[in-house]
């Protein structure tokens, strides 16, 4: 996921190894393409974010990048603090992901050509939105907590992935309980989503 005002840099350059501001937000100092895969991927990693942004805002953690600290605890909720924003999706068929399905990432620059952007369309008003809110709520009401399943890369000091599997599940559970009605909103309606080529989005939407 990323802010609207990156997509044109974007666009030319693709997505380069960085070490930016959503992965100084849970201390993450490797310099990487970071992404996850698939919806369950994507629900964990955002899951994540939520505890951390909580754990700050409530004054239980403190981050070492102090700039990045003091705007948690200026903004008002996680959406104020992420901004507008989309999902990006890409074929995983030519990068390794050298982490795992939740944290992925690569030492490879992803091409624009390979990006798409994803959106939310309501089949019933044939509407479409491109919030990234939107989406990860509509990817929580498709996936059942305890059909994520840990894969990835096995570390020495790694957790067991049925250990590591566990614990995801317990705090997307714990999500999910705790945001049941918005979540619901997108069972009870008609949705799907849908890729736009990331080229065509800029030129049309920016």
């Amino acid at each position: 996921m990323t802010t609207l005002d990156r997509l044109k840099s974007i666009n030319k350059l693709g997505l380069l190894p960085r070490n930016e501001r959503n992965s100084k937000l849970v201390n993450d100092d490797k310099v990487k393409v970071f992404f996850s895969e698939g919806f369950e991927g994507a629900i964990a990693l955002f899951v994540d974010f939520n505890i951390v942004y909580n754990k700050i805002k409530n004054r239980e953690i403190e981050i070492a990048d102090k700039k990045i600290n003091n705007m948690v605890l200026e903004s008002s909720s996680l959406e104020d603090y992420l901004g507008n924003g989309v999902y990006l999706c890409f074929d995983m068929d030519d990068t390794e992901n050298e982490r795992n399905f939740e944290n992925g990432c690569t030492s490879d620059n992803i091409k624009p050509k390979r990006l798409s952007v994803v959106g939310l369309k309501n089949i019933d008003a044939g509407t479409v939105t491109y919030s990234r809110f939107d989406v990860i709520n509509f990817m929580m009401s498709e996936i059942n907590p305890s059909d994520i399943k840990y894969y990835g890369k096995k570390y020495p000091d790694s957790p067991t992935f049925e250990e590591a599997t566990a614990r995801i599940q317990d705090k997307v559970k714990l999500y999910y309980n705790e945001n049941k009605k918005l979540i619901q909103n997108y069972k009870e309606n008609k949705y799907e989503l849908i890729e736009i080529p990331l080229n065509k989005f800029v030129n049309q939407y920016l």
